[in-house]
């Protein structure tokens, strides 16, 4: 019996040992499998890392990942090589800051560029998931860089007023002139970096092929050497040089670019010449210079032309009626022009029609005069709703004073009539291009004193149109004295003798002056608005006040100011009735004030110019006061002498 559970036993302990040798044998092979997946698992791991790192490195791009604290927890390795070895536990706004990178885009999922030891990084960031990533793009700027740089581009060069001086000047002054331009252009070429060709097609004419990045080194100089090319040129009477230049940048066909070159050239002389304008397919004009009126022109053949072809126009039997526009708020010079087409028209038996339907307080006043008598709130006046129905591929369309139609009472004026059907007669510079209108359709004078002046040269070309009536010639007249205000400023011989023949005509300049004077509540207007005059700069006066004042108050508050000797500009703000506007004038003595008003906004003439601003006062007088402070002194001034 003892015997067999020694047996027993023993095969018990056998059996236990022999399950207990096979599992751990198992548990070793387990081990061994599990571990040697695990190394592989690990290897794999390691090497995929590494690939990635590698791969990502070598890209060209590293990769942050932050905390919600903002600290960072991981980088990759090319962080930690390009910017900093320790940035572990770094917050992401300091590591930032280092670099000078823009701070505020951190918590926008967006992306922004900065530049670190002559490099350019693009940062990536995903504000959800934590995470940044930062890209080398330095050879994809430094190629655009070269591209743009590289891009041709091609300008127009005329000098101001060359025909006038062919006819008034000695072929050695002329020679001079010719030369002191080909200096300036040479002056250019002979400079470190610039790049760039010229050739003069004929008298006075120049075409320029350059590049980009000669473009930008001579913006960086505002064209100096284009724009102040008088000192070494010797004039009789002290009359000086002047150019315009067109340049036309961004277009890849050569064409459209020439074709943009002389657009340029073009806006520059309506702008009053004396200037740099820059067209772009990818940002706005650009304009340098306008330091000067240049020399006025008395050659009339292109208003003699242009009224040859308005009447030929107002003649044909494919225009059914004719509507004449001013700028809205109108004055005494946009009535008057208009007034004068209106009754040219009517001679030719056309119906014919003024869309102007708010007046300045002068105009409204001088309108209901014994003199005048004539109802703003009747025909031939009539209102946007009314303009727009008669309205047809058969309207002629003409505008006075104004060449832009966001500015008139009808912002529709030309909806649905032809191109060809357009007129403009305008003297204040061109602030935008004019696509609209053909260019032989239009007649922009900056240096005439008025848009009568302008209309009534027209006038007198038409043999036709007969006999002016005593009414129209005051009204032109009336035009004429208040934009010269009583034949002060702005004054040329043309406006003499557009004068002189209205009064030939009937009109009176007594008529004129009386019409214009200030009654006495609009002097104490005027002295309210100049109550807190202040001095922004040497000679420049601002002026301006939270209250309401009509349009031509304004103006006249302007010119108050200027009474005064020694001061340069003035610049008085108020409140437009009725509204929540506030309006600008700008009158300067020798000096540019449309550059000024063009910082803010506005624009106009040279010596007067303005602004409108929906803005909070302070606002728009603080922005006002940057523009006068910014304008730099040579824009201020040199008006040239007139032969």
């Amino acid at each position: 019996m003892i015997n067999f559970n020694q047996n027993d036993l023993y095969w018990k302990i056998y059996g236990t040992l022999t399950i207990l040798f096979f599992g751990v044998m198992a548990l070793l092979v387990f081990y061994l499998i599990l571990n040697k997946f695990i190394n592989r698992k690990d290897l794999v791991k390691k090497s995929f890392n590494s690939y990635s790192q590698a791969v990502i490195s070598n890209n060209n791009i590293g990769i942050i990942i932050y905390d919600n604290y903002e600290k960072i927890i991981w980088a990759s390795e090319f962080i930690k090589t390009k910017f900093n070895p320790n940035c572990i536990g770094i917050n992401i706004r300091n590591f930032f800051k280092n670099y000078s990178a823009n701070l505020d885009q951190i918590n926008r999922n967006t992306s922004f560029q900065m530049e670190y030891k002559n490099c350019f990084y693009e940062v990536q960031i995903w504000p959800i998931k934590n995470t940044i990533s930062i890209r080398d793009i330095t050879v994809e700027v430094i190629i655009k860089k070269e591209s743009q740089d590289q891009q041709i581009v091609i300008g127009e060069v005329e000098i101001d007023n060359f025909q006038l001086y062919q006819s008034i000047l000695s072929e050695e002054q002329l020679f001079n002139i010719n030369k002191s331009v080909i200096n300036a252009i040479e002056k250019i070429i002979k400079q470190d970096d610039n790049n760039l060709i010229y050739r003069q097609y004929t008298n006075g004419k120049f075409i320029i092929i350059t590049n980009q990045k000669t473009i930008d080194l001579l913006q960086e100089k505002e064209f100096r050497d284009l724009v102040d090319i008088d000192s070494d040129v010797s004039l009789s009477q002290g009359n000086k040089v002047t150019l315009s230049v067109g340049f036309a940048t961004g277009w890849s066909n050569l064409e459209v670019k020439i074709e943009q070159a002389k657009k340029a050239l073009l806006q520059a002389q309506n702008r009053g010449g004396d200037q740099v304008a820059i067209f772009s397919n990818s940002a706005n004009p650009v304009y340098y210079g306008s330091t000067s009126l240049i020399l006025a022109d008395n050659n009339r053949t292109t208003i003699k032309l242009i009224g040859n072809k308005l009447l030929n126009k107002i003649k044909s039997p494919d225009i059914d009626n004719i509507i004449i526009y001013g700028h809205a708020v109108a004055d005494l010079d946009a009535v008057g022009a208009a007034w004068a087409i209106y009754d040219l028209a009517k001679k030719f038996n056309k119906h014919a029609f003024i869309g102007i339907n708010t007046f300045d307080l002068t105009s409204k006043r001088v309108f209901s005069t014994q003199e005048i008598n004539i109802k703003l709130n009747a025909a031939p006046f009539i209102d946007p709703a009314r303009a727009a129905k008669i309205t047809t591929p058969k309207t002629l369309v003409i505008l006075v004073d104004n060449s832009d139609i966001k500015r008139t009472d009808n912002k529709e004026a030309i909806l649905n009539t032809k191109s060809e059907n357009i007129f403009i007669f305008d003297h204040h510079r061109v602030g935008s291009s004019i696509d609209y209108c053909p260019r032989e359709n239009r007649y922009i004078d900056p240096n005439a004193s008025s848009a009568c002046e302008i209309v009534t040269e027209l006038i007198t070309f038409i043999d036709q149109y007969g006999q002016i009536d005593k009414k129209t010639a005051q009204l032109l007249l009336n035009g004429i004295y208040l934009d010269t205000s009583q034949f002060t400023k702005s004054v040329t011989p043309r406006a003499f003798s557009a004068a002189s023949w209205l009064q030939s005509k009937g009109a009176s300049g007594s008529i004129s002056n009386e019409l214009l004077k200030k009654d006495e509540a609009t002097m104490k207007k005027i002295e309210s608005l100049l109550e807190n005059t202040i001095e922004i700069k040497e000679g420049f006066y601002l002026a301006y006040k939270d209250e309401q004042a009509d349009n031509d108050v304004i103006s006249m508050a302007a010119n108050e100011i200027l009474n005064i000797s020694d001061r340069k500009a003035s610049f008085v703000i108020a409140k437009l009735p009725n509204s929540n506007t506030y309006k600008l004038s700008a009158r300067g003595v020798d000096t540019n004030v449309q550059i000024i008003c063009e910082a803010v906004g506005g624009g106009g003439h040279f010596g007067t110019a303005a602004a409108v601003s929906n803005e909070k006062l302070e606002v728009f007088v603080d922005n006002i006061k940057q523009a006068i402070v910014g304008n730099k002194e040579e824009h201020e001034n040199n008006i040239n002498k007139r032969l």
